[in-house]
């Protein structure tokens, strides 16, 4: 019986340097001068020493400098203050392996008091490869503000260059109607109108790509803004059309004051209620508007959201409603337009930090819900 706790014993330490030798992580064990106790399979692979090389030695044969200077003062500095700058907290350092070479790791130190001695164990991770992924995330994403720079400047010119051909044409077009409208005959001035309805049309999408290249070009003015305001503007502005249609809009809750760009975020309520009142054909035409705070996913977020009873939009075409140009009727059907509303509104939400997603049900209507932060 009594060979039974030095059996316990022995077999436990042969469990602990099996567990120790099987772990992912590095692990180091130094006494209180910073010579190495123990090391285990990981730090073989990671800093190629075998543990006769540095078993009993100053652990900062792993480190390059500055580390390597540094290292003593601070274990020294630490046991007389107590102030700790990598105990108990972990960061960033780097390595330094037998054949010289050095890779960024983890690390993260323990620290250990008892009768028998005054000792800290280190867990050490490589995270090259993590730190090559940033890289490559880095050159990527830069390489994408890059291009999306040129794409944009490129609009902005392209755009702008082609407004004066443009008017151009049209231009010359209504002078020929007017100087030479007795000598043309009905056929030709059917072309010559509709070729400056052509150039009418075609400077309204140019125009419509500058206004979005100018969004991406120019920086928002935030301010603490009361949408209940911004709201309120938006609706006078409407006050004709929504009593031509004699449509009856409901606010169901009060808005918050929130920092934003107002004139951006007016925008956004124009161009939602312009659009619930044209794609609607029911002779009662409902518009809601308001805020939830209990949207799943969202809770605390505030989501606003503009209802209306209108035509709906098939599940389908959820995502293609916020491209460039993209109508799903026919040009001037339900009041025409370039089809850009919607896309100038998702690259304001955008540039707020919010998303916008809809909830729609053909011929009962569409429920659109963004979020500004």
């Amino acid at each position: 019986m009594s060979d039974a706790p030095q059996d316990s014993q022995s077999f436990n330490e042969k469990q602990l340097r099996a567990i120790l030798d099987n772990t992912v992580d590095g692990i180091i064990v130094i006494d209180s001068r910073g010579h190495i106790m123990s090391y285990n399979l990981a730090c073989e692979k990671l800093f190629g020493y075998p543990p006769k090389d540095v078993l009993g030695k100053n652990v900062n044969i792993l480190m390059p400098e500055p580390y390597k200077a540094q290292h003593d003062s601070y274990v020294g500095n630490y046991i007389r203050t107590r102030e700790a700058k990598i105990i108990g907290i972990g960061r960033e350092v780097v390595g330094a392996r037998k054949d010289g070479t050095t890779f960024p790791m983890l690390l993260s130190i323990g620290e250990v008091i008892e009768e028998e001695g005054h000792f800290f164990v280190g867990i050490v991770r490589d995270i090259t490869e993590h730190k090559n992924y940033e890289i490559e995330l880095r050159r990527h994403t830069n390489a994408l503000e890059r291009s999306n720079s040129e794409l944009d400047d490129f609009v902005y010119i392209v755009s702008h260059d082609l407004k004066e051909p443009v008017r151009g044409i049209y231009s010359y077009s209504q002078f020929l109607l007017e100087d030479y409208e007795k000598e043309i005959d009905k056929d030709g001035v059917n072309k010559l109108q509709s070729l400056m309805k052509l150039s009418k049309r075609m400077e309204d999408l140019i125009d419509t790509l500058l206004y979005y290249s100018r969004l991406g070009r120019t920086d928002l003015a935030f301010m603490s803004t009361d949408l209940n305001a911004i709201l309120a503007g938006v609706l006078e502005m409407l006050d004709p059309v929504i009593k031509a249609e004699n449509i009856e809009i409901k606010i169901e809750t009060k808005l918050p004051t929130i920092v934003c760009d107002q004139a951006r975020v007016g925008e956004i309520f124009r161009n939602l209620i312009t659009n619930a009142i044209k794609y609607n054909k029911k002779e009662k035409k409902l518009i809601h508007l308001g805020m939830r705070t209990d949207y799943p996913s969202y809770e605390d977020i505030p989501v606003f959201y503009i209802k209306d009873n209108g035509i709906g939009i098939p599940e389908k075409h959820y995502e293609s409603i916020f491209k460039m140009f993209k109508r799903l009727h026919g040009r001037d059907e339900y009041g025409g337009g370039t089809g850009s509303g919607l896309t100038i509104v998702k690259k304001i939400i955008l540039r707020h930090g919010g998303k916008i997603w809809i909830d729609s049900q053909e011929d009962v209507g569409t429920t659109f819900y963004f979020t500004l932060r």
